[in-house]
């Protein structure tokens, strides 16, 4: 496939698509499918793989995150979340979504609420119930150097909604924005915040008052999280069974994966069943880092 053949695809936001495409006057590369602005194509490179992309000096997008290789049922949940974050000011029909995917809205939405635990329409619901709560919301953020590195953290008048970890202040700056639409953000002093995190990172314990908002699903999964001791992990499974849904496994793993307050929500406490680590939004380096502080705290 030539580039002349791969841009119409792009356009289209093609799922299917097995190349990655990057964008000279940003530095970022990113899925086909990825929800963001279609760029000017005089300003475009196409790789056939993230690696291509890195290695030619290009980062990847925070927001459709193409370097992740998913399930294929994660993926198309994931592109079809974006979606819904990139059309939240309206409502998106189970038609619609299912002519994104190209597939069923009856096959769609089983999909859909196996992985998150909740349906298309109730995550719509959520998007605009947080959208609601105040016009462009203040949220104050600030960068502090921990033991696993480059950090940030924000938090609004209610406590830390977001806390993350990343190579430069520029990509977790380019995070926080994609992760916190909804937010007037304001960068400012964030010291007792950040002392907290670097606690929790020391100790696995902490005080701070967090600001929790998903899905009451996914607040289910981040609250059995909390309850689990320092030291100490939980499978998936587990999870699952804490929240009264034990068939809810897949969704348990998702909500997991879309924590966006590290290390005070700890969900590098969980594990798959056969004793490895799964997957972690801030990489495994830091996930075997964190459990390894935790062992030697309770030992």
């Amino acid at each position: 496939m030539n580039d002349t053949e791969r841009w119409p695809l792009v356009l289209q936001r093609d799922r299917n698509a097995q190349f990655v495409y990057a964008v000279n006057s940003t530095g970022v590369y990113c899925r086909p499918s990825c929800p963001s602005r279609r760029p000017r194509p005089e300003n475009v490179r196409f790789f056939d793989s993230a690696q291509q992309a890195e290695k030619a000096g290009f980062r990847p997008c925070r927001r459709c995150q193409p370097r992740d290789q998913l399930p294929a049922r994660a993926q198309l949940v994931r592109d079809l979340c974006r979606y819904l974050e990139a059309n939240s000011d309206r409502r998106v029909s189970l038609t619609e979504l299912g002519e994104f995917a190209s597939m069923s809205p009856f096959h769609l939405q089983r999909e859909f609420q196996a992985e998150l635990g909740v349906s298309p329409r109730q995550y719509q619901q959520a998007l605009r119930d947080r959208q609601s709560i105040k016009p462009r919301e203040r949220v104050r953020y600030g960068f502090f150097t921990s033991p696993l590195g480059s950090g940030l953290v924000a938090a609004t008048d209610k406590g830390v909604c977001a806390v993350s970890f990343g190579p430069d202040i520029e990509v977790l700056r380019e995070w926080l924005i994609n992760e916190l639409p909804w937010a007037e953000l304001q960068e400012g002093e964030v010291s007792q915040h950040a002392a907290e995190v670097i606690r929790a990172i020391d100790t696995g314990l902490s005080e701070v008052p967090l600001d929790i908002r998903g899905t009451v699903f996914q607040r289910k999964v981040w609250e059995a999280l909390r309850a689990i001791p320092v030291g100490e992990t939980r499978t998936y499974e587990e999870l699952a069974e804490m929240t009264e849904r034990p068939a809810a496994v897949r969704a348990a793993g998702t909500a997991c994966g879309s924590n966006r307050i590290a290390v005070l929500i700890p969900c590098h406490r969980a594990k798959r069943k056969d004793g490895g680590l799964g997957g972690y939004r801030w990489g495994l380096e830091i996930k075997r880092e964190l459990l390894k502080r935790e062992s030697s705290v309770c030992s």
